[in-house]
């Protein structure tokens, strides 16, 4: 077993994005293999929080309070005595395990480095080979300003994106599934053609009418000219909140000029193959943030909008029905294991990094949906506290996700730890 000099050691090891890549080779397991082990029997909904002082130091994860934070919060969270211990009750030597981040808002509010670290140390204490490891997120080009180094290698740790392309308003791009995915209506041109028919424009909200025409997006993408004319419009109001005028003149342009258009697998968003064929384990390191379209974006969101392509759409009802229905899909529900919840720096307002709030705190749970349930509350007293809106109205996936089982957000079944150290 890995003493805890050992672990330290090897943690010290890793400091620096660079200290990823290593030398042990690894040729990968069959596509889609299960699980090889079994995670211990856990309180299903317990939340560790860890505090430390000096967590920051000029804004910037102090790797000795992250490696302190880990230590304490995995032994919390598993009940083992030893924080290698901690890590061999939830993976083995037989595992392929994603370490899914998030690059966005890199270097301010991206998933940390030290956080990153932390986990590899872990993991390779309970035997998970190096070249085992994959630590994802979307594309190759979010990692620019991560501090970590692209390596697809067969020696070393893995750090990719699950494609070069950009997957947001396609149905597939190279690196994600075909023939795994989740199917909603919601964004196509048969849905929009649908509420032509009703009084939905009249009534709707801007979100809810640029969401509704997210397939014009994606007609441009796939080089329909007249669809292209509409493109510099569509990625203007992709980011702006007051114009809902803007949005409707789009929509009575395109009325009727697309009647004869068929749009192959509109309705799919395919799954990463990164999850749905390579890992048996899933440690989710989520950065706690505020978003304009499902309030609050912690553990669930991390997953389900970062392993999935054709999703700008899924903001419609603030993400309610397509979160819960992604992270029930069997790729993750049985592979998710660790979701690890950065509150150091928060984002409090959606364009990542404009507004940062501090915290001393790393979270620790296996459950997404009662780690974002405290998140949001967080969230709200940052906000409030800089004058900001309340968003609990529209965190609606939270709920939507615990209706679905995926967790619990009644914070009175929720087994809260919080630590100091």
């Amino acid at each position: 077993m890995t003493t805890r000099r050992e672990f330290i050691k090897d943690a010290a090891m890793l400091a620096g994005g660079g200290a990823l890549i290593g030398k042990a080779g690894w040729k990968g397991a069959p596509g889609g293999a299960a699980p090889k082990s079994a995670p211990a029997a856990l309180p299903p909904n317990r939340v560790v929080s860890v505090a430390a002082s000096d967590m920051l130091v000029d804004a910037k994860y102090n790797p000795a309070a992250v490696g302190r934070a880990f230590e304490a919060g995995m032994r919390e969270l598993t009940g083992e005595k030893t924080q290698a211990a901690a890590w061999s009750s939830l993976f083995s030597p037989s595992d392929v395990v994603g370490i899914k981040i998030n690059c966005l808002g890199a270097p301010r509010v991206s998933s940390s480095v030290e956080s990153v670290n932390a986990v590899v140390a872990g993991l390779k204490s309970a035997g998970v080979k190096e070249n085992a490891i994959i630590v994802w997120d979307r594309r190759d080009a979010e990692f620019q300003k991560t501090g970590l180094k692209i390596n697809k290698g067969a020696t070393g740790v893995r750090v990719m994106g699950t494609s070069t392309q950009g997957e947001s308003i396609l149905p597939w791009v190279e690196g994600y599934d075909r023939d795994v995915y989740v199917s909603f209506e919601d964004g196509t041109l048969a849905k929009f053609r649908a509420l032509c028919r009703t009084d939905f424009f009249k009534t709707a909200s801007q979100r809810e009418l640029f969401n509704s025409m997210t397939w014009l997006w994606m007609l441009s993408r796939m080089g329909d000219e007249r669809a292209k004319t509409y493109e510099p419009e569509m990625r203007r109001l992709y980011t702006v909140e007051n114009d809902r005028e803007s949005v409707k003149k789009i929509f009575d342009g395109v009325l009727g000029k697309f009647d004869e258009v068929t749009i192959p697998d509109e309705e799919k968003s395919c799954f990463s193959r990164i999850v749905s064929r390579e890992i048996t384990k899933l440690v989710n390191i989520a950065v706690l943030k505020h978003n304009e379209d499902s309030g609050v974006t912690w553990a669930a969101k991390n997953i389900a909008l970062g392993v999935t392509t054709n999703k700008v759409r899924f903001h419609i009802d603030y993400c309610a029905k397509a979160i819960p229905e992604i992270l029930s899909a069997p790729c993750l529900r049985d592979k998710m294991v660790l979701h690890i919840g950065e509150a150091a720096r928060i984002s409090t307002v959606s364009v990542a990094g404009t507004h940062v709030s501090y915290d001393n705190r790393i979270f620790f749970s296996r459950d997404p949906v009662a780690m974002d349930r405290i998140g949001l509350d967080i969230l709200e007293e940052k906000r409030n506290a800089q004058g900001l809106e309340s968003i609990r109205g529209i965190a609606t996936h939270i709920a939507s996700c615990a209706k679905k089982g995926l967790g619990t957000d009644d914070l009175s079944r929720i087994d809260q730890r919080a630590l100091r150290v």
